[in-house]
This record gives structure tokens, C-alpha cells and sequence, in this order.
């Protein structure tokens, strides 16, 4: 990636220009400068780590958190139609995936990407949606049959609920694999009392977890 591309992206995202993130990220694509994975992993996820807000826009600063999510979101959206022009060249996998965020968990970019990102791996993959409650999330394994499930968590205050989930999958649903991800499993202390199978934090977690179940 161009060196300055980063910079120019944040600084459309800084003036809150839409149509201009939109069409910029959407060229990266077009033109080959950029493959999905490194418009994710270079442009799309920095762009939330890096946000920050002046001290005068203090009292609307989560607005304008909000609003550059929904950017995100969109250029997401977009891409999609750029990963099926590339899913009949990828190997199957075989393996079903649902992800999705626990109850309360709003932050869903990351398991959006992630859920992208196992399409591109030859996983049968679906993202369900965010704040997703207990009963919902049991009720989905039952009707999808997913070999895997993947929770992803961004607030720590959100471990309590996913280790009742997790406690609800092992007792009712115990082949299901179990994978968890996002920020709030950086910290190892913070899984130590959660049933999980998997951490998968990084593309390269991904494709080495593929190689694993499709060995």
C-alpha cells in the first residue's frame, strides 16, 4: 500500500465526507491497488484504532464515533460484492461458521471482517448480527448446524455473558466448536474461566485454524 494512503483516508474520515471514504476505499479495490484482506487489515481496522476526538467535540465525540462506524460499515457492505467474484476460486473448507457479538456487544465491525475474512478461507461462513441474546444465539446453532460458533467481544464487561454462552453451548451443544475473538481476549487472564476451543485474533490465526480442520 502507498505509503500515504492511510493518511488520506483518515483525513476524509476526519471531515466526515461519506461519499468521499466510500469512493476512495471502493477504488482501491477497482484499480487492484489493494486485495479485501489488505484493505482490511491496513486501511479499515486502523481507521477505528486511530480515532480520536478534539476537546472542543468532547460532548459529541460518541456521536462522532458512531458516525465513522457507519463508514466503516458501508465500505463493508461494498466489499462484499468484491469477495464473490473470488469465492469460486477458493477451495472449500467444508466447514460451517456462525458469528456473531453476545448480548450488549455493539462493536460488530471486527466480526463483520471476520466473517469476510472466512469466506475468503472456504469456510461456509454467516454473520448473524450484534448484541445477540443467549436463547437467540442457541435457537441459531439449532437451526444452522454450524460446526463452529465465533463470538466476538470488544468490551470486557461483556466476558460474564459470553461465559454463560459458552457454558450453554457446551452443555446443550457439546460437537460445536467453540471460537472466540476481539479485544477483549488480548488479555490471557481474561479466558481462563470461558469454554472455548479457539482464539483466532489475525488472519494468519485464521488460515493456520483452516489448515487444522480441513487436515
Amino acid at each position: 500500500m502507498p505509503k500515504d494512503t492511510l493518511s488520506q483516508f483518515l483525513e476524509i474520515l476526519d471531515q466526515e465526507n461519506k461519499q468521499e471514504a466510500v469512493r476512495f476505499a471502493t477504488e482501491l479495490l477497482e484499480k487492484g491497488i489493494l486485495s479485501i484482506e489488505e484493505l482490511y487489515i491496513q486501511l479499515l481496522a486502523p481507521s477505528l484504532l486511530f480515532f480520536s476526538c478534539k476537546v472542543a467535540d468532547e460532548e459529541i465525540c460518541i456521536w462522532k464515533e458512531h458516525f465513522r462506524t457507519s463508514i466503516i460499515r458501508t465500505i463493508l457492505e461494498i466489499s462484499y460484492t468484491y469477495i464473490l467474484k473470488r469465492l469460486h476460486q477458493i477451495p472449500k473448507v467444508n466447514k460451517k461458521v456462525v458469528i456473531l457479538t453476545p448480548a450488549f456487544e455493539y462493536h460488530e465491525i471486527g466480526a463483520i471482517m471476520n466473517a469476510h475474512f472466512m469466506l475468503l478461507e472456504g469456510f461456509d461462513a454467516n454473520y448473524i448480527g450484534a448484541n445477540t441474546p443467549k436463547n437467540e444465539i442457541l435457537s441459531a446453532i439449532r437451526a444452522y448446524e454450524p460446526d463452529f460458533i465465533a463470538l466476538s467481544v470488544t468490551n470486557p464487561y461483556n466476558l460474564v455473558i459470553t461465559k454463560q454462552i459458552t457454558d450453554e453451548i457446551r452443555r446443550f451443544f457439546p460437537n460445536v466448536g467453540i471460537i472466540l475473538g476481539g479485544q477483549a481476549f488480548r488479555e490471557k487472564h481474561n479466558v481462563e474461566s470461558i469454554k472455548y476451543d479457539y482464539i483466532l485474533q489475525s488472519l494468519d490465526d485464521l488460515k493456520a485454524f483452516r489448515k487444522q480442520v480441513s487436515a
